[in-house]
C-alpha cells in the first residue's frame, strides 16, 4: 500500500506539472490499496480486542433474528441486519466495515495523494490498525471525522451536522462532534511555540495528579447516562477509586507523545511547504487536541479517553505531513526518529504476545478464519 500510494503521488505531480489535473480517486493504484486493505481486513479471525464481540453478536443475530445486545446504536444494527439476513459470511460483515474506513481516509486525503504512503506506513506499522479492527465503531467515526474536518474549513456546517447526525447513528459519544466545529474557528494565537509547548506540558502535569477529576465527576458524572454509558457511572463515584489509577509509561505512550513534539517544532515549515493548505491548520488543531486530551485523562480508566480518541485520526494524517515534509527536507536524523516512533509498534507488541503466552496481548497477534 505504500508503494502504491508513492506511484500515484508521482504519477499525479507528474500530470499537474505537465499542465494536467489532479489523479481521480479510482485511480488504479488506489483501488489496488482498497482491495488489500479490505481482503486483509475481511479475512482476519480474533485480531484485537473487541473482535469476540462483534463475530458472536453478529453470528447469534444470524441465528435468533436480532441483537442480544440493545445499546448497538441504529445505524449500526441496520447494516449488521441487513448483512445477516441476506445470509452474508461474517467476513463480507467484516470486509463492509472495513471498506468504509479505507474509503472515508483516502477520501480525505484525495487532493493530498503524497501523503498516501506514509499512512499506510502509520496505519500497519502503528498501533492504528490492530485499534481499528477491534474498535469497529469508533473506528469508522474517526475516519469519517477527518472527512468532517474539510466541510468546517469551507464553513458548511449544515452538511457538517448532518454528518455529525450519521456519526451519532453508529456511535452515541460522536455527539461531542457538534462542539468540535468551533476549534479551527478560533483566531490563531500570535504567541511563538512555546504556547503549544506550555499547553501540552500542562495537560501531563494535570494527568499525573487525577485526583482534580474526582470533584468534577461528582458534579457531572450523570452525564454518562446521557451518552449511552450508564453501566460505567459506578466508575465515576467518588467511593469508587477504579477510574483513577496509575498508568505505565512506555513505548506506546512515550513516542507518540515524542511525534507531537517534533509537530509543533516543525509546524511552521511544514505550513511553509502546504502553504494555503487550511486543512493542514484544522488537522493541526484536532491533533494537539487529541495529544492534549490523551494525556489529561492517561491515568484514569480507558472510557474517559474515548471522546478524545475521536480525533486520533487527525493525529495520524498529521503524522504523515510530518514525516513527508522530513523526508523533502532531508532532516535524516529527525527524519529516523519520528519514524522509529511509529513503525516499531507492530514488531514490538507482537513480540510480547509471543513471548508471553496466553497473556493480554494475545490479541494482537494477527490471524485468518482460513487457516
Amino acid at each position: 500500500m505504500a508503494w502504491l500510494g508513492w506511484h500515484v503521488g508521482q504519477r499525479e505531480q507528474h500530470a499537474i506539472a505537465a499542465g494536467g489535473k489532479q489523479l481521480s480517486l479510482f485511480s488504479w493504484e488506489i483501488l489496488a490499496s482498497i482491495l488489500i486493505y479490505v481482503v486483509v481486513s475481511a479475512l482476519r479471525w480474533q485480531t484485537s480486542w473487541d473482535y469476540n464481540m462483534y463475530y458472536n453478536h453478529y453470528v447469534a443475530m444470524q441465528s435468533l433474528g436480532e441483537y442480544s445486545r440493545e445499546n448497538f446504536e441504529p445505524g449500526f444494527s441496520l447494516v449488521a441486519h441487513a448483512f445477516g439476513k441476506a445470509g452474508m459470511h461474517f467476513a463480507f460483515y467484516f470486509a463492509f466495515w472495513a471498506l468504509v474506513q479505507i474509503v472515508l481516509l483516502f477520501y480525505a486525503l484525495r487532493q493530498r495523494k503524497v501523503l498516501l504512503p506514509w499512512l499506510a506506513l502509520c496505519i500497519f506499522l502503528g498501533p492504528y490498525y490492530i485499534f481499528w479492527m477491534g474498535f469497529i465503531r469508533q473506528s469508522v467515526v474517526e475516519a469519517l471525522f477527518v472527512v468532517m474536518v474539510e466541510f468546517i474549513v469551507r464553513r458548511k456546517f449544515w452538511w457538517y451536522l448532518l454528518l455529525s447526525l450519521v456519526a451519532v447513528s453508529i456511535h452515541k459519544m460522536c455527539v461531542l462532534f457538534i462542539p468540535l466545529y468551533v476549534i479551527p474557528l478560533i483566531p490563531a494565537s500570535k504567541a511563538k511555540r512555546w504556547l503549544p509547548f506550555a499547553l501540552l506540558a500542562l495537560c501531563i502535569a494535570l494527568g499525573s495528579f487525577p485526583q482534580w477529576i474526582r470533584w468534577i465527576f461528582d458534579r457531572i458524572g450523570q452525564m454518562a447516562e446521557v451518552m449511552g454509558y450508564g453501566h460505567y457511572h459506578r466508575l465515576f463515584m467518588s467511593h469508587n477509586l477504579e477510574y483513577a489509577f496509575r498508568s505505565v509509561i512506555g513505548p506506546a505512550r512515550l513516542f507518540p507523545l515524542l511525534s507531537c513534539l517534533a509537530m509543533i517544532w516543525f509546524y511552521p515549515g511544514i505550513k511553509s511547504m502546504f502553504a494555503g493548505d487550511k486543512y493542514l491548520s484544522a488537522t493541526y488543531r484536532f491533533a494537539l487536541l487529541y495529544m492534549g486530551y490523551i494525556n489529561l485523562f492517561a491515568n484514569t480508566t480507558q472510557y474517559l479517553a474515548r471522546p478524545g480518541e475521536l480525533m486520533r485520526t487527525c493525529f495520524v494524517i498529521m503524522l504523515c505531513y510530518l514525516l513527508y515534509y522530513l523526508w523533502r527536507k532531508r532532516l535524516w536524523w529527525a527524519f529516523a526518529v519520528i519514524a522509529v516512533s511509529n513503525f516499531y509498534y507492530v514488531y514490538y507488541e507482537i513480540a510480547k504476545s509471543v513471548m508471553i503466552g496466553g497473556s493480554i496481548y494475545q490479541p494482537e497477534l494477527y490471524h485468518t478464519f482460513l487457516f
